[in-house]
């Protein structure tokens, strides 16, 4: 049985010429347009938008990319993230450094998807360790495409965050 997302697993990839040499769109090649999501599609969206949610918050990139090169403490962590330079360039970015609270939110939030793994010692004091679990280490590799297509584009991306910087100054 052929896999279900094989549609969407091939999308990007060119498999010939959607037109004839010489120009003129063949109309034998063109798909039928639907007015529905087929299951495939819906089963691609229903995904996309769960990864979505799970991969909320302005902080969750950040600690999964320090958590990638293995477990740290919490204080850790924190110099980790703070250390790198945060300024995204997309307007509406709240923060541009890391506190304790958006950092113990977001920990909580990706424990409670099972993307990290907290360990917390029972001496005094009680230090705190987080690592990946094996799916955000899975994750962050299938996200490595992503990150190679924004810099493939990054002409593109910049002109997004040029038009988005315009908009919110004219609205406010």
């Amino acid at each position: 049985m052929p896999d279900e997302m094989s549609r969407w697993q091939q999308s990007g990839r060119k498999s010939g010429p959607e037109r004839p040499v010489g120009g003129a769109p063949d109309e034998r090649h063109q798909p039928e347009p639907s007015n529905s999501f087929t299951p495939d599609d819906r089963r691609f969206a229903r995904g996309v938008h769960d990864v979505r949610y799970l991969m909320s918050g302005e902080w969750t990139w950040d600690v999964l990319i320090a958590l990638h090169g293995g477990p740290l403490h919490y204080t850790s962590l924190l110099n980790v993230i703070r250390a790198q330079d945060n300024v995204a360039g997309w307007p509406g970015r709240k923060h541009r450094r890391l506190q304790d609270s958006p950092l113990n939110r977001t920990l909580r939030r990706l424990e409670q998807g099972e993307l990290v793994k907290h360990d917390r010692e029972s001496d005094f004091p009680y230090r705190a360790t987080y690592e990946l679990s094996p799916a955000a280490k899975e994750l962050l590799s299938v996200a490595v495409p992503l990150a190679m297509w924004a810099e493939a584009h990054s002409d593109l991306l910049e002109r997004a965050r040029q038009r988005r910087r315009a908009e919110d100054t004219s609205s406010g």
